[in-house]
């Protein structure tokens, strides 16, 4: 510590794990490293270390924390290549319209704002989850985390000082006796979370539930100096090679679907963490080695490299590229390294830094976020107002009320125009459900209730769980839309893709009891239950490690047993419609076997069925629906047209139902 400035050391071993932390999380972005998301929690960890031992230190020479200086400080580190960035996805949405330009204006917003985090929840994200099409500054939750810490933290410190009267000898145990109790309280919230079914969303998303490794670090801020560390460096190296084995092994078996790790294994991982941080500053072997060149450079510039990997990843993908494997990767790698570089050198470190005394700096700062937030969502609104005003309907969709009773949808045979294997059905024998009348009276006195049940595409129906809707023919219908990314039919097993990817059954929906403590909260008329993704998907890997896939007798067994069990569980509460599912990978040709195999197993089923497949491509023609989907399967975010899709679907799933 330099006591006359104020400031820290240089430790390099500091920025070398900050390259080796940034590095696992690329590997995890690029498939490769199943755990290698906890290296935002190293990250976490670090800055929680130094932002508080800087503090610390500038508290104690002046008795007071300048907070706009500090602030300052970090807007000039953070803002440049963020509006970079920014700046660069907001042409690329542009370019690409559709669904990409459609959500800009509030991914930009959140970003900017550095709420992405909270956004991102309440979109119902998924960051372990697949997408088609995801969000290109999906990455910036881990930010936004940071921000808030950067925000709040110097206004406790100051609380804390002026509560100890300007005793500044006290502080540091004051301020670490604050971070304990923070840490503790981010762990026992990830608790009650856990208790109250939480998504995996919320737990991971949530600036509560990950200020553990920021808390953390903020206790060895008040302790730990390159002055206070272990005379012997060979203690200080098995203390950093404990850490450093920890890690990896988080980072080579974990997943982020394992609950166990909201609460304690973020505790047990930011500990593991500070271990490393310690060790990178002695002069060992373990500090050293993080303190290679070349790990010290990217580290200095890991900030930059972190926000533009996941654009790249996105962007550059396989069918962009029409490359694979290590040569695809080897791209990333050298366009992120580029555009780090540039960031570095053209923007970051010419950026200039906000001063009282220079007021334009400030006000330089506020205007460009003003007009990359306006600028994205003005292009959000017309690509909106284009959607709405395009020339195509939602099948189905009631446009009055109905005069008499509602009708059910006809399940029409799928067609059977491609080329198909003896062992695959040629159409899909679903008896249509017939009827005259209601058979059932609607409630009085309350809306009618719907649980949607399902995967992504159920989840997609709904901007948020509860929802009401007015439904001609029906009136009142309230909504709990529980469909979750990645939820199965099958219950042994997990998704398998091809090429050796799984995903990982979200916790929710791996549970022999799913659906109960919605069914028993909400008390539903009808459960409709929409698996529309699950077509498109490679198969299933079981626990013995065999692999099954769609048209194969036993998976397809599998599948309809698993489908009638829920369905007859299930009907022991509410009247029960399941969903045809939708031709597999919509938007391209030749893949219609597993629908086939699919809907003939759920033609098969003791169930009501609608064939919402048959409804979303009436023919295996998907284009006259291409407008209301984002990318190949799930619903478009756009309000107006998700409410349609939905009323459209309630229409004709109700009348099936028996009202």
């Amino acid at each position: 510590m330099n006591a006359r400035s104020g400031r820290l050391a240089y430790l390099p071993g500091v920025d070398g794990l900050r390259a080796v932390a940034v590095i696992a999380v690329f590997l995890f972005h690029a498939g490769v490293l199943d755990g290698g998301f906890i290296g935002v929690d190293v990250f976490f960890v670090i800055s929680g270390y130094l932002i508080t031992a800087l503090a610390i230190t500038e508290i104690e020479r002046n008795g007071r924390l300048g907070l706009g200086a500090f602030w300052a400080r970090r807007a000039r580190r953070l803002l440049p290549a963020l509006m970079l960035v920014c700046s660069a996805v907001l042409v690329y949405s542009i370019a690409e319209g559709g669904a990409a330009v459609r959500r800009v204006g509030r991914d930009v917003t959140a970003t900017i704002l550095y709420v992405a985090n909270w956004a991102q929840i309440g979109a119902g994200r998924d960051y372990f989850a697949s997408y088609d099409a995801p969000p290109l500054l999906q990455h910036a939750w881990s930010l936004a985390v940071e921000e808030q810490f950067y925000l709040v933290w110097p206004l406790i410190l100051m609380a804390i000082v002026f509560g100890l009267g300007g005793r500044t000898r006290r502080l540091r145990p004051a301020v670490a006796a604050v971070a304990v109790a923070a840490a503790a309280a981010s762990v026992g919230v990830s608790y009650w979370l856990k208790s109250h079914d939480a998504s995996l969303g919320r737990l991971y998303f949530g600036t509560d539930t990950r200020a553990v490794g920021l808390a953390i670090g903020s206790v060895a801020g008040c302790y730990v100096r390159p002055s206070t560390l272990p005379a012997s460096p060979a203690r200080l190296d098995v203390f950093g090679a404990a850490g450093a084995l920890a890690l990896l092994a988080m980072m080579l078996w974990i997943d982020g679907s394992e609950r166990w790790l909201y609460g304690a294994g973020f505790l047990v991982i930011a500990l593991a963490s500070l271990s490393l941080v310690t060790a990178a500053m002695g002069t060992g072997w373990t500090g050293r080695l993080l303190s290679i060149r070349p790990l010290v450079a990217l580290g200095r510039v890991s900030y930059g490299f972190y926000l533009w990997h996941w654009p790249v990843i996105v962007v550059l993908d396989a069918d962009r590229t029409g490359m694979r494997g290590p040569a695809l990767g080897a791209l990333w790698v050298i366009v992120t390294a580029a555009l780090t570089a540039l960031s570095w050198f053209v923007v970051e470190r010419r950026a200039p830094l906000p001063a009282i005394g220079l007021p334009r700096r400030a006000i330089g700062y506020v205007a460009v976020g003003a007009v990359l937030i306006g600028t994205s969502s003005v292009a959000t609104a017309v690509g909106n107002d284009r959607l709405q005003t395009a020339e195509f309907t939602v099948p189905g969709a009631p446009t009055a009320p109905s005069t008499g009773s509602p009708t059910a949808s006809t399940v029409a045979p799928l067609a059977s125009d491609v080329p198909t294997s003896s062992d695959v059905p040629t159409t899909t024998s679903i008896a249509p459900a017939t009827t005259a009348m209601p058979k059932l009276a609607l409630p009085v006195g309350r809306p009618l209730r719907v649980l949607v049940i399902g995967d992504s595409v159920a989840q997609s129906l709904t901007s948020s769980r509860t929802e009401a809707h007015v439904v001609p023919g029906f009136g009142d219908v309230e909504v709990l839309d529980v469909g979750n990314i990645a939820c199965p039919v099958i219950e042994t097993g997990e998704w398998w893709m091809g090429a050796g990817e799984e995903l990982r059954v979200p916790a929710e929906c791996d549970r022999s009891d799913r659906y109960e403590s919605e069914i028993d909260g909400f008390r539903p008329d009808v459960v409709y239950a929409l698996f529309g993704w699950t077509g498109g998907g490679g198969g299933q890997r079981l626990d013995d490690g065999s692999i099954l896939t769609p048209c194969q007798p036993a998976f397809d067994q599998l599948w309809r047993d698993d489908y009638q069990r829920l369905v007859h569980r299930l009907e022991g509460s509410a009247i029960v419609v399941v969903s045809t599912v939708a031709p597999a990978d919509i938007q391209d040709e030749g893949h219609d076997a597993p629908t086939r195999c699919l809907n003939a197993a759920i033609g098969q089923l003791d169930a009501k069925v609608f064939d919402y497949g048959g409804w979303l491509c009436p023919g295996y023609d998907c284009s006259t629906s291409s407008d209301l989907r984002a990318d190949k399967v799930h619903f478009t975010d756009n309000e107006a047209l998700r409410r349609q899709v939905i009323e459209s679907i309630l229409a004709q799933v109700l009348p099936i139902a028996g009202y």
